[in-house]
């Protein structure tokens, strides 16, 4: 399935660890890491909503902070993965093997930016734009 032949760019969100969001910050903002679990996939959401849920139900339970960034990409590099869904029409990923993952980072278009963080009980938006403030990181 494939919903956006027609646009030249696409936004599309990752919820993170702080260990991932730490090698992003190292790489300037500019290079998405997979995760430490091993996961042979990673999956890049369609919905940012979706992309804070899992940052909230999973990266915060597991790691203590869950953050979620945007990535703008060429969406002739997205039309080559598998467009799915886990449940409903907002649960939309792309499924992109962990081996491809350095394709995917050659064509970010721009830096990647952080729009949500989920820190112990508090959360926060981060209006487009900004840098988040160093003690939202964790």
């Amino acid at each position: 399935m494939n919903l956006h032949t027609d646009m030249k760019t696409i936004a599309v969100y990752q919820a993170m660890s702080p260990e991932q969001l730490a090698a992003l910050i190292r790489a300037d903002w500019r290079r998405i890491e997979p995760g430490q679990g091993g996961e042979h996939f990673f999956f890049l959401k369609l919905e940012q909503r979706y992309a804070e849920m899992i940052a909230r139900q999973r990266e915060l339970v597991i790691h203590g902070a869950g953050y979620v960034v945007r990535l703008i990409l060429p969406s002739k590099i997205l039309n080559g993965y598998d467009l799915e869904t886990v449940a409903y029409k907002e649960h939309l990923e792309y499924r992109v093997p962990v081996c491809e993952l350095e394709e995917i980072n050659r064509h970010i278009v721009g830096e990647i930016s952080m729009v949500s963080a989920f820190v112990e009980q508090h959360s926060f938006s981060i209006p487009a734009g900004k840098r988040p403030l160093a003690g939202l990181i964790g």
